[in-house]
């Protein structure tokens, strides 16, 4: 046993390609809702708290599904993007084979598949698929704006910097609260989703370096003392990024979080928006 208690101190909660916190994704699938014009935010605002609940959904299932992961992320800097960029799935399964594309994260591809889906549910008038659709394309396009969902070091893992996504993603949202309270513009249609999806995730990728390199810095500044606090998560003490080094991270980074997590909110409801268009904007009155 003595061996095995300092490691509780010493814990980072990380996993493999972990996506936007629970929090995060929650409130990015509400505040979508409210770029939605009249005739379908009616319906949205009805089922507010499922969408909220369901924004979660897949990060649940990826304990049960195999082929899960790999909706939430790309690794692009496995690839030559020139060759890769702007490919719809089924050229980028002649190239590449399937087996390497779900090895490396699909997740430029099962956005414009789960619109159809939704677009289906539309069509359908299938209330029950709509909303549950809704959420988790929802959750796949806010994971599209986290920029370590496109590099294969993830979690800082072949930087030193372990714990790096979680900071990025929950720890600095969850501090933010009320400053991502930020309000979008009225969503508007995408006739090309494959396209706008490859221009989201390529923005995101364009920022990892940066956001690697703030953090590094900033922790060459820092003492370990200040850097880190403990908290009681349950019966075990967990170690994680303190608030003032939080606060300084975030600050260096110049509302680069603020601006993913709006930019997330906005295409969820441009998204959303164009596959009702695309259903013929049926009446859910």
């Amino acid at each position: 046993m003595k061996y095995l208690i300092p490691l509780l101190f010493f814990t980072l909660p990380t996993s493999a390609n972990p996506t936007w916190g629970f929090y995060a994704h929650k409130k990015i699938n509400k505040m979508a809702i409210f770029c939605l014009p009249p005739p379908l935010i009616n319906l949205y605002k009805q089922h507010l708290e499922e969408i909220e609940r369901l924004a979660v959904l897949p990060d649940q299932r990826r304990h049960n599904l195999d082929q899960e992961a790999a909706r939430h992320y790309i690794d692009l800097d496995q690839y030559n993007l020139s060759s890769i960029a702007y490919l719809n799935f089924e050229k980028a399964i002649e190239l590449y084979t399937n087996d390497s594309l779900q090895k490396h994260g699909i997740v430029p591809w099962i956005i414009p598949i789960m619109k159809n889906r939704l677009k289906q549910a539309f069509f359908n008038r299938d209330t029950l698929q709509i909303i549950k659709l809704s959420a988790e394309l929802g959750h796949y396009i806010a994971d599209a704006h986290v920029p370590l969902h496109t590099t294969s070091n993830y979690d800082g893992q072949k930087t030193n910097q372990v714990g790096i996504h979680a900071f990025w993603e929950s720890r600095i949202p969850e501090m933010l609260q009320t400053e991502l309270e930020d309000w979008s513009t009225p969503a508007k249609y995408l006739p090309d989703l494959q396209k706008e999806t490859w221009s989201w995730i390529l923005a995101s990728h364009s920022l990892v370096d940066n956001l690697l390199q703030k953090e590094a810095q900033l922790s060459q500044q820092t003492k370990p003392i200040n850097k880190y606090i403990f908290l009681k998560k349950g019966s075990l003490l967990m170690k994680t990024y303190a608030p003032t080094y939080a606060k300084a991270y975030h600050q260096s980074l110049n509302h680069q979080i603020e601006n993913q997590f709006h930019e997330a909110v906005q295409h969820i409801g441009d998204v959303w928006y164009s596959a009702w268009l695309e259903a013929g904007q049926p009446d859910f009155k």
